[in-house]
């Protein structure tokens, strides 16, 4: 447990560092690689964080998260998924270290190199974990997508 908040601790503040910004001060060829990948989606509010681009929308009423570099190429996305496509060691470390805590939404995320990460918010904790369900880390949530 005492490992878990620090971990929080440290997480939380790498957190603060995204900055929202203005779609006119989104690169265009950043706007142009969205519109292209889902072309009947709107963007939400832009975020730069770590000099890259991310956006929450919807596609066809599913929840997602593009990261976009500034020269268009798409660094990850993430797509909400039913709890029950978790791997099931996820759902045993919720058990095991979220005490009474339930999950209450799950992303897979796809890096540019194929890498695959879930996630699973419990509370205002966004948990990490590989493509194997092993635990990696736990941010604070800060926007959900809407």
């Amino acid at each position: 447990m005492k490992k878990l908040i620090l971990i929080l601790a440290i997480t939380s503040g790498s957190m603060a560092f995204a900055q929202k910004v203005s779609t006119s001060d989104v690169p265009a060829i950043v706007t142009s690689k969205f519109s292209s990948l889902y072309p009947d989606s709107n963007a939400e509010q832009w975020k730069k964080e770590k000099g890259n681009y991310e956006t929450n929308f919807k596609q066809s009423a599913t929840k997602m998260c593009i990261v976009i570099d500034p020269k268009g190429n798409v660094v990850k996305t993430s797509t909400e998924i039913s709890i029950s496509e978790l791997p099931a060691s996820v759902n045993e470390y919720v058990v095991k270290n979220c005490k009474n805590d339930k999950i209450k939404e799950a992303f897979k995320t796809t890096e540019a190199d194929g890498k695959v990460k879930y996630e699973a918010e419990v509370k205002d904790h966004r948990l990490c974990f590989d493509a194997n369900g092993n635990f990696i880390k736990s941010e604070k949530c800060t926007k959900k997508v809407s």
